[in-house]
Order: structure tokens, then C-alpha cells, then sequence
């Protein structure tokens, strides 16, 4: 993936912004050195820069705030990629974080380093049970699952816009019908699809459970597509979910993720524009 201007401006490391501070002071003195109105004028205005660089590189971004750049689809709707976010690292000094919160992570040693850093929905504290189960659609005691319904219905397979394909078409379940992008297919269309016309269709959404509590989640993409046994969230852990739950390498896959990983809680979109919000 090709970094932007402004990921390689957010990542420049240490030795780099002490080099880019000597020679400011450098130029600083040059200037100064001059003893003419103007160029006095341009060596405040160096020193000022020296002293925002120093607040931000050596200060904010270690200790207070951190950008990020969402690079993949797996928290969509929510965050898109191409999002560049603020992330608030000083909050979790304060306090633990909390269930719901979107946060950003150094990936744990089970997770792909390709990509050093995640941002997930924080779903499981410590001591929580969490568990996940598949929808389906049965149909006089045949099970249909998410493939099997979007095959039935001509529903595309998911894929990531601009990859050989259409977006993505969200595909979700209720007890009142099987919604996909904006059709709504009701239990008895289903059946008649299937070649068994009025007979009696159970409709079962897919869920994830905390505590053995379905959790009520508008933000998510699509129902899981996949199942997870209960699992206990160990100490000094948490787990952790993407929105987009069947497009994203989360606990699901590697389970808990360390308290210690933790780098702070995303707080807004501040790029590009368009996209101005607070995260939620």
C-alpha cells in the first residue's frame, strides 16, 4: 500500500524530527546572524516552527494524540478507507476503556504484521463471555446460510469496491425477512424461491452474545457469517470486532487482545473533509 504525504508526515520517526530541529536552529542563527528587519522577522517565524514541531512530534503524538489512516474496508459503514482519524492515547491513562469504544491497537503477535497497527470496536472486557452465531433461513428443516441465500436471491459475493466487482451488498436477517442492500425478501418469497411455496419458514439472525445477551448493533455492515463457541475473555484483555464482521481478521480469528497493545481510542475523522465526524 502507498503511504500518502500525509501518513509520512504523521510517521516521521525521532531521529528525524531532532535532524529537522537542528537545522532549524541552524537556520535560525543564520538568520539572525543577518541583523536585518526582515530576516529577524523570518528567524520568529523559525523559531515558532520549531516550537510546534517539538509539541507535536516530541510531545502530542508520544503522550496525547496520534493520527491514523484506515487502510482496508473491515470497519465499514462506520469508517471507510481512505479515513484519516485522530486517535486519543491519553484517555486510556486516565481510564480503562469501555465496551463499544473504537480503538486502535498495535496488532498482536497472532495477527498479520503487514499491517503493525488495527482499529476494531471493543466488544469484550475481561471476564465476559462472548460468543457468536451464524444466521440462516430453514425452510421445512433445510438450513440455508449466507452463501447458499445469496446464491439463491443473484446476490453478489462480497468485494471490496474497485476489486473486479461490484461493492459490497450487505446482506442482513430479521424475523421479518432477509434484507440485502435495499430489497427486502420476505420469508415466503424465500420459499417460493426454493421450490417450497407455503410451507413455514424460520428466519434466525446471526448474533453476537456478551454474557449470553444478544448485543443490539445498528453499526455493523451484515450479520456474522461465522460461528464462535463461547470464550471467556482472559485478564488484562480484551476482544475485539470489526463493523464490517465477515470482511475483517479480528478476536474472532486470534481471540483476546492484550491490554498492554492498546493505543488509544479513535475520536474523530478529520479527513478528507467530506467526511468530518466523530467516531461512534
Amino acid at each position: 500500500m502507498v503511504e500518502t504525504w500525509t501518513e509520512r508526515i504523521a510517521n516521521l520517526s525521532v531521529p528525524t524530527i531532532v535532524l529537522l530541529l537542528g537545522g532549524l536552529t541552524a537556520l535560525r542563527l543564520v538568520l539572525r546572524a543577518l541583523r536585518r528587519s526582515f530576516f529577524l522577522f523570518l528567524s520568529e517565524l523559525t523559531e515558532s516552527a520549531m516550537l510546534a514541531v517539538a509539541l507535536v512530534f516530541l510531545l502530542l503524538r508520544p503522550f496525547v494524540l496520534q493520527t491514523y489512516h484506515i487502510p482496508s474496508g473491515s470497519m465499514h459503514p462506520t469508517l471507510r478507507e481512505g479515513d484519516h482519524l485522530v486517535v486519543n492515547k491519553l484517555l486510556y491513562r486516565l481510564r480503562a476503556p469501555r465496551r463499544g469504544e473504537i480503538i486502535v491497537f498495535r496488532a498482536p503477535h497472532e495477527a498479520d504484521w503487514n499491517e503493525p497497527e488495527y482499529i476494531k470496536r471493543l466488544i469484550g472486557l475481561p471476564g465476559d463471555t462472548i460468543e457468536v452465531k451464524e444466521g440462516y433461513v430453514e425452510v421445512e428443516g433445510i438450513r440455508y446460510f449466507h452463501a447458499d441465500i445469496r446464491g439463491i436471491l443473484g446476490i453478489p459475493s462480497t468485494t471490496e469496491p474497485g476489486e473486479n466487482g461490484p461493492a459490497d451488498v450487505p446482506l442482513r436477517l430479521t424475523r421479518e425477512g432477509i434484507h440485502a442492500g435495499n430489497r427486502t425478501i420476505s420469508a415466503a418469497e424465500f420459499a417460493t424461491r426454493v421450490g417450497r411455496r407455503d410451507t413455514k419458514v424460520e428466519i434466525q439472525p446471526g448474533q453476537v452474545l456478551r454474557n449470553h445477551v444478544p448485543l443490539i448493533e445498528n453499526h455493523v455492515a451484515e450479520d456474522p457469517e461465522y460461528h464462535l463457541d463461547p470464550y471467556v475473555v482472559p485478564e488484562n484483555s480484551y476482544f475485539v470486532l470489526g463493523d464490517n464482521r465477515n470482511q475483517s481478521h479480528d478476536s474472532h480469528e486470534w481471540q483476546e487482545l492484550p491490554a498492554n497493545r492498546v493505543i488509544g481510542r479513535a475520536e474523530a475523522v478529520f479527513w478528507p473533509i467530506s467526511r468530518l465526524r466523530r467516531t461512534r
